[in-house]
């Protein structure tokens, strides 16, 4: 044999060895990474894991192409990464519980426990978000105020929530839940705002008359201070709904000019006007069927009308008083009869508003 011969041969064979050498390193670095996923590297040290293994596939296609030196760097990288993954996850494999069987190999049961508070995820409420056991592996949230409703959601974190009824999610509390001055301890209505003098509930007034209806003596009919009853009329009397006259409106002939006989009688309704001065009222004009039916409706407007410019001349605002002319349509007597026909002829004062 040449020496020549004798040399390649030696090369050959120490190139072998290595080769042999660096496959076994890659073998122990796999049988740790083995270690190191069933340790949670998966979950403790991803990064160290993911390099040792992508260095150790490139070191063994290294060492099958017979690159040794790159093969020995890469495993280097490899070995360096597992030491790592195998450091890093010694605390945290999952727990294991042994349950002995007779006869039969043991039985391992893996209980996870993904946000480590030592509440298995079987068990955990909240198996992302650590927690303790007494609160079933749920996080305890700060209540400061202890109303309840944590801190994070709660408007008033020192200030508990009065739990009335009223605005209970804010987390503060409402010491005055209607705003009108008047504490809910003392307040007779405490959801709906009034004075103090009503006991902080809305004052009632069903006549309209600016009296409330707890002082009012006459509630149901517009009146004056101080008892809210109505003044006495000779000619007129101030019901819920309408100014009543006793007499009727008299006028000329099929005109609509108001006669003197009935001055009086519109007198005392300008005198509860006035007594009465934010009532606004509907004048509202009535004829009988005799007649052409469009004139008696022109003529019924006209004599409202006629009405309303002899209450304005005596001061009456005009924009109190509104007119309205229904001629022959609602009749409240048989037009059959003289004695029905003259009651249907009037002239109406219906109250709109009394306030």
């Amino acid at each position: 044999m040449s020496r020549r011969l004798a040399v390649l041969l030696a090369g050959v064979l120490a190139a072998c060895a290595s080769s042999a050498k660096l496959s076994q390193n890659a073998q122990v670095i796999h049988a740790d990474l083995d270690k190191a996923r069933k340790s949670g590297a998966a979950r403790c040290a991803p990064r160290e894991l993911a390099l040792a293994e992508v260095h150790v596939d490139i070191a063994e296609s290294a060492i099958a192409n017979g690159d040794g030196d790159a093969a020995e760097d890469h495993l280097a990288v490899a070995e360096r990464n597992t030491r790592k993954a195998l450091d890093f996850s010694r605390d945290c494999a999952p727990a294991q519980v042994t349950i002995a069987k007779k006869e039969s190999p043991a039985i391992v049961i893996e209980k996870l426990d993904r946000d480590g508070d030592g509440v298995p995820d079987a068990d955990d409420l909240c198996p992302d978000d650590p927690g303790p056991p007494e609160n079933h592996g749920c996080p305890i949230l700060k209540d400061s105020d202890g109303d309840g409703i944590p801190d994070d959601i709660d408007r008033c974190p020192l200030d508990p929530e009065d739990k009335d009824g009223f605005q209970d999610e804010d987390g503060c509390p409402d010491p005055d839940n209607d705003k009108d001055g008047i504490v809910d301890l003392v307040d007779a209505c405490p959801n709906n705002p009034g004075p103090l003098e009503n006991r902080g509930c809305p004052i009632q007034d069903r006549d309209g008359d600016g009296i409330p209806d707890w002082a009012d003596k006459c509630p149901d009919v517009p009146g004056l201070p101080p008892d809210g009853c109505p003044k006495k009329y000779a000619l007129v009397e101030v019901r819920r709904e309408r100014i009543e006259i006793k007499q009727q409106i008299h006028f000329a002939y099929a005109k609509a000019k108001v006669l003197p006989d009935s001055f009086p009688l519109l007198n005392q309704v300008v005198q509860v006007l006035k007594d009465l001065p934010t009532m606004r009222v509907s004048i509202e004009g009535h004829t009988d069927s005799t007649g052409p039916a469009a004139h008696n409706l022109r003529l019924s407007q006209l004599r409202a009308e006629a009405v309303r410019d002899f209450l304005v001349k005596k001061g009456v605002a005009a924009d109190r008083l509104q007119t309205i002319g229904f001629g022959p349509t609602k009749p409240i007597a048989s037009n059959k009869t003289e004695k029905g026909r003259a009651k249907n002829r009037r002239t109406e004062f219906r109250i709109l508003t009394a306030m």
